[in-house]
Protein backbone atom coordinates (compact mmCIF):
# COMPACT_ATOMS: atom_id res chain seq x y z
CA UNK A 1 0.00 0.00 0.00
CA UNK A 2 2.89 2.36 0.84
CA UNK A 3 4.84 1.30 -2.04
CA UNK A 4 1.71 2.36 -4.41
CA UNK A 5 0.83 5.62 -2.65
CA UNK A 6 4.78 6.87 -3.40
CA UNK A 7 4.68 5.71 -6.94
CA UNK A 8 1.25 7.83 -7.20
CA UNK A 9 2.66 10.83 -5.56
CA UNK A 10 6.08 10.20 -7.56
CA UNK A 11 3.90 10.53 -10.84
CA UNK A 12 2.21 13.61 -9.76
CA UNK A 13 6.04 15.31 -9.23
CA UNK A 14 4.65 15.74 -5.43
CA UNK A 15 7.45 13.48 -3.92
CA UNK A 16 9.47 15.03 -2.28
CA UNK A 17 6.67 17.71 -0.83
CA UNK A 18 4.70 15.01 0.40
CA UNK A 19 7.58 13.46 2.17
CA UNK A 20 8.87 16.52 3.58
CA UNK A 21 4.98 16.90 5.39
CA UNK A 22 5.62 13.85 6.37
CA UNK A 23 8.69 13.85 7.91
CA UNK A 24 7.74 17.30 9.86
CA UNK A 25 4.85 15.34 10.89
CA UNK A 26 7.07 12.66 12.52
CA UNK A 27 9.50 15.80 14.22
CA UNK A 28 7.01 17.51 16.10
CA UNK A 29 4.94 14.99 17.12
CA UNK A 30 6.51 15.56 20.72
CA UNK A 31 6.16 19.18 20.19
CA UNK A 32 3.80 21.16 22.97
CA UNK A 33 0.78 23.19 21.87
CA UNK A 34 1.13 26.93 22.41
CA UNK A 35 -0.63 28.69 24.87
CA UNK A 36 -3.75 31.09 24.33
CA UNK A 37 -1.39 33.88 24.16
CA UNK A 38 1.37 31.92 22.01
CA UNK A 39 -1.73 30.81 19.76
CA UNK A 40 -2.97 34.67 19.46
CA UNK A 41 0.58 36.14 18.40
CA UNK A 42 0.60 33.05 15.62
CA UNK A 43 -2.84 34.32 14.55
CA UNK A 44 -1.69 37.96 14.03
CA UNK A 45 1.54 36.73 11.98
CA UNK A 46 0.23 34.64 9.81
CA UNK A 47 -2.60 36.87 8.97
CA UNK A 48 -0.11 39.50 8.47
CA UNK A 49 2.15 38.05 6.62
CA UNK A 50 -0.78 36.90 4.38
CA UNK A 51 -2.00 40.41 4.13
CA UNK A 52 -5.74 39.11 5.87
CA UNK A 53 -6.85 42.33 7.47
CA UNK A 54 -10.26 41.20 8.45
CA UNK A 55 -12.74 38.16 9.59
CA UNK A 56 -14.37 38.12 6.67
CA UNK A 57 -10.91 37.79 4.14
CA UNK A 58 -10.06 35.26 6.88
CA UNK A 59 -13.42 33.00 6.16
CA UNK A 60 -13.15 33.50 2.25
CA UNK A 61 -9.33 32.32 2.67
CA UNK A 62 -10.35 29.14 4.85
CA UNK A 63 -13.33 27.85 2.64
CA UNK A 64 -10.87 28.98 -0.69
CA UNK A 65 -8.32 26.71 1.04
CA UNK A 66 -10.80 23.60 2.74
CA UNK A 67 -9.34 24.53 5.84
CA UNK A 68 -13.02 25.10 7.87
CA UNK A 69 -13.68 24.20 11.12
CA UNK A 70 -10.71 23.33 13.57
CA UNK A 71 -8.53 22.51 10.54
CA UNK A 72 -7.27 26.34 9.65
CA UNK A 73 -5.54 25.97 13.64
CA UNK A 74 -3.91 22.76 13.12
CA UNK A 75 -2.48 23.69 9.91
CA UNK A 76 -1.01 27.56 11.40
CA UNK A 77 -0.38 25.39 15.32
CA UNK A 78 1.70 22.74 12.85
CA UNK A 79 4.02 25.49 11.67
CA UNK A 80 4.74 27.30 14.61
CA UNK A 81 5.60 23.22 16.28
CA UNK A 82 7.87 23.40 13.26
CA UNK A 83 9.92 25.98 14.05
CA UNK A 84 9.53 25.53 17.65
CA UNK A 85 11.34 21.79 17.07
CA UNK A 86 13.84 23.33 14.45
CA UNK A 87 15.00 26.21 16.94
CA UNK A 88 15.69 23.61 19.74
CA UNK A 89 17.17 21.05 17.59
CA UNK A 90 19.61 23.15 15.69
CA UNK A 91 20.30 25.66 18.92
CA UNK A 92 23.78 24.51 18.74
CA UNK A 93 24.50 25.43 15.68
CA UNK A 94 22.64 28.67 14.85
CA UNK A 95 25.76 30.53 16.25
CA UNK A 96 28.35 29.08 14.58
CA UNK A 97 25.61 29.14 11.26
CA UNK A 98 24.53 33.23 12.03
CA UNK A 99 28.70 33.67 11.53
CA UNK A 100 28.56 32.15 8.18
CA UNK A 101 25.55 33.84 6.67
CA UNK A 102 25.77 37.08 8.73
CA UNK A 103 27.13 39.29 5.68
CA UNK A 104 24.01 37.87 3.70
CA UNK A 105 21.92 39.09 6.67
CA UNK A 106 23.14 42.67 7.40
CA UNK A 107 20.41 45.00 5.60
CA UNK A 108 22.11 47.56 3.61
CA UNK A 109 20.59 50.96 2.01
CA UNK A 110 22.13 52.48 -0.97
CA UNK A 111 21.96 54.31 -3.83
CA UNK A 112 22.38 52.83 -7.63
CA UNK A 113 22.30 53.97 -11.45
CA UNK A 114 21.85 51.49 -13.94
CA UNK A 115 21.94 52.03 -17.51
CA UNK A 116 22.91 49.63 -20.55
CA UNK A 117 25.50 52.08 -22.52
CA UNK A 118 29.00 51.93 -21.15
CA UNK A 119 29.82 55.83 -22.60
CA UNK A 120 26.71 57.12 -21.05
CA UNK A 121 27.62 55.31 -17.69
CA UNK A 122 31.20 57.08 -18.09
CA UNK A 123 29.67 60.34 -18.60
CA UNK A 124 26.79 60.34 -15.90
CA UNK A 125 29.70 59.35 -13.26
CA UNK A 126 31.62 62.03 -14.13
CA UNK A 127 28.93 64.63 -13.85
CA UNK A 128 28.17 63.27 -10.07
CA UNK A 129 32.10 63.29 -8.70
CA UNK A 130 32.37 67.21 -10.34
CA UNK A 131 29.38 67.94 -8.77
CA UNK A 132 27.70 69.18 -12.06
CA UNK A 133 24.82 67.58 -11.18
CA UNK A 134 23.01 64.98 -7.82
CA UNK A 135 23.50 61.87 -7.58
CA UNK A 136 19.47 61.52 -7.13
CA UNK A 137 18.68 64.05 -10.17
CA UNK A 138 20.86 61.88 -11.98
CA UNK A 139 19.03 58.39 -11.43
CA UNK A 140 15.60 59.56 -11.95
CA UNK A 141 16.51 61.14 -15.38
CA UNK A 142 18.70 58.45 -16.31
CA UNK A 143 18.48 55.35 -14.73
CA UNK A 144 16.84 52.13 -16.45
CA UNK A 145 15.76 50.24 -13.68
CA UNK A 146 12.73 50.54 -11.43
CA UNK A 147 15.17 52.33 -9.02
CA UNK A 148 14.14 55.42 -11.69
CA UNK A 149 11.11 56.05 -9.38
CA UNK A 150 12.68 56.41 -5.84
CA UNK A 151 15.62 58.45 -7.18
CA UNK A 152 18.06 55.30 -6.71
CA UNK A 153 17.50 55.00 -3.85
CA UNK A 154 17.50 51.15 -2.75
CA UNK A 155 17.24 49.81 1.13
CA UNK A 156 17.08 48.59 3.71
CA UNK A 157 17.40 45.30 2.33
CA UNK A 158 19.13 42.25 2.77
CA UNK A 159 22.36 42.43 1.71
CA UNK A 160 22.06 38.62 0.39
CA UNK A 161 19.02 39.60 -1.74
CA UNK A 162 21.40 41.89 -3.99
CA UNK A 163 23.49 40.29 -7.12
CA UNK A 164 26.39 38.94 -5.54
CA UNK A 165 28.63 41.01 -7.53
CA UNK A 166 26.91 44.24 -6.61
CA UNK A 167 26.78 42.41 -2.84
CA UNK A 168 30.52 41.91 -3.35
CA UNK A 169 31.06 45.85 -4.48
CA UNK A 170 29.02 47.06 -1.37
CA UNK A 171 30.81 45.08 1.11
CA UNK A 172 34.22 46.30 0.40
CA UNK A 173 32.94 50.33 -0.58
CA UNK A 174 33.17 53.04 1.61
CA UNK A 175 29.96 54.58 2.97
CA UNK A 176 28.90 57.91 0.85
CA UNK A 177 31.63 57.19 -1.90
CA UNK A 178 30.48 56.88 -5.31
CA UNK A 179 31.69 54.09 -7.31
CA UNK A 180 33.19 54.10 -11.30
CA UNK A 181 30.95 52.19 -13.93
CA UNK A 182 31.16 48.95 -13.00
CA UNK A 183 29.52 45.89 -15.67
CA UNK A 184 27.05 43.77 -13.73
CA UNK A 185 25.31 41.00 -16.35
CA UNK A 186 23.77 43.36 -18.81
CA UNK A 187 24.09 46.77 -17.17
CA UNK A 188 26.41 49.21 -16.12
CA UNK A 189 26.03 50.27 -12.79
CA UNK A 190 27.08 53.37 -10.08
CA UNK A 191 26.47 52.80 -6.68
CA UNK A 192 26.68 54.73 -3.69
CA UNK A 193 26.76 52.86 -0.12
CA UNK A 194 24.94 54.95 2.36
CA UNK A 195 24.38 52.85 4.97
CA UNK A 196 25.52 49.25 6.27
CA UNK A 197 22.82 48.10 9.49
CA UNK A 198 24.58 45.00 11.25
CA UNK A 199 22.29 42.40 12.06
CA UNK A 200 21.99 41.10 16.01
CA UNK A 201 21.10 37.59 16.62
CA UNK A 202 17.36 38.06 17.79
CA UNK A 203 14.67 35.94 17.99
CA UNK A 204 13.77 37.20 14.35
CA UNK A 205 17.16 35.70 13.17
CA UNK A 206 17.62 32.71 15.32
CA UNK A 207 14.26 31.48 13.99
CA UNK A 208 14.56 32.44 10.19
CA UNK A 209 18.34 30.36 10.93
CA UNK A 210 16.96 27.51 12.33
CA UNK A 211 14.18 27.38 9.59
CA UNK A 212 17.19 27.39 7.06
CA UNK A 213 18.43 24.69 8.95
CA UNK A 214 15.64 22.60 9.28
CA UNK A 215 14.94 22.85 5.15
CA UNK A 216 18.36 21.40 5.00
CA UNK A 217 17.55 18.55 7.44
CA UNK A 218 14.55 18.14 5.33
CA UNK A 219 16.38 17.87 2.03
CA UNK A 220 18.93 15.83 3.26
CA UNK A 221 16.45 13.31 4.85
CA UNK A 222 13.88 13.39 1.42
CA UNK A 223 17.50 12.51 -0.44
CA UNK A 224 18.24 9.27 1.79
CA UNK A 225 14.87 8.69 1.30
CA UNK A 226 14.59 8.88 -2.30
CA UNK A 227 17.44 6.75 -2.64
CA UNK A 228 16.41 3.87 -0.34
CA UNK A 229 13.49 4.18 -2.68
CA UNK A 230 14.77 4.27 -6.19
CA UNK A 231 16.83 1.16 -4.75
CA UNK A 232 14.21 -0.56 -3.47
CA UNK A 233 11.94 -0.36 -7.14
CA UNK A 234 15.20 -1.34 -9.10
CA UNK A 235 15.87 -4.43 -7.29
CA UNK A 236 11.59 -5.37 -7.67
CA UNK A 237 12.40 -5.17 -11.20
CA UNK A 238 15.01 -7.26 -11.47
CA UNK A 239 13.29 -10.14 -9.39
CA UNK A 240 12.42 -13.20 -11.62
CA UNK A 241 10.19 -15.63 -11.34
Amino acid sequence: MENSFYKKIASWGLLRQIKAEEIIDENISSIRLPNQNEFNDIVKQWCRFNKIESEEALNSWKILNGLIDDKWEVFIVRKWQWSFWCINNFQDKIPNYYLERKSYLDMIEYSIIRVKNQNLANELFLRIIENEEKFEDIASKYSEGPEKNTNGHIGPVPLGNSHPLLAQLLQISEENKVCSPKMIDSWWVIVRKEKLLNTSLNDEIIQKLALELGGTFLNNSIDSFIKKYSSRKQNFKKVKF
